[in-house]
């Protein structure tokens, strides 16, 4: 029984090495905040990286990298006197996440939906015209659900990512993301 059980599950890895495709993505991207972090920041980019595998022809799952730079600024400037005064905060979110795809046609042009699920590390510098401090550094449990389409290796999506709070802050932001998504291997 264990060599028939062992030989099942040669040839089960065999057959799905055959077929296997690995995936590695990149790209750039717009950031807008939402949550309290728009209270403070304007906007800003996204960079995201992924290496994943294709389990089947309509579901991948990668380890995914994203990176979210925001920033915002409250200056008020005098023109009688030529000064200048307030604060400019930003907000960096690095998310590292287990993310999986799935594609709603086999077909070039392919729509997708996908959901990250992993860890966020928030950090935020407040600079005003006395002193500059880190406001807030944090790790917390992150989610990214996102919608896309891929043609060729052409990747777009728009994606929300929820980083929770940074004290009493929400941190989140809605990427809209552009960049490559190269297939290697399989059929």
């Amino acid at each position: 029984m264990r060599k028939f059980l062992l030989l099942t599950a040669v040839a089960l890895l065999g057959m799905t090495a055959t077929n296997a495709q690995v995936k590695f993505g990149f790209g750039l991207g717009y950031a807008l905040p939402s949550g309290d972090i728009a209270d403070f920041t304007d906007g800003g980019v996204s960079a995201h990286l992924e290496l994943g595998y294709g389990v089947t022809e309509n579901i991948d799952v990668s380890f995914l990298y994203t990176g979210d730079f925001l920033v915002g600024s409250d200056l008020n400037v005098d023109t009688g006197l030529g000064q200048v005064s307030g604060s400019i905060g930003n907000v960096a979110v690095g998310a590292y996440m287990l993310n999986g795809r799935y594609y709603f046609t086999e077909s070039k042009f392919k729509p997708y939906g996908s959901l990250g699920l992993g860890l966020a590390t928030i950090g935020a510098i407040e600079v005003d015209e006395t002193s500059a401090e880190l406001a807030a550094s944090t790790s917390n449990f992150a989610f990214r659900p996102a919608l896309g389409f891929k043609y060729g290796v052409l990747n777009m999506n728009a994606a929300y990512l929820s980083a929770g709070k940074a004290g009493d802050t929400s941190v989140s932001d809605i990427t809209i993301n552009l960049g490559l998504l190269f297939t290697f291997g399989g059929n």
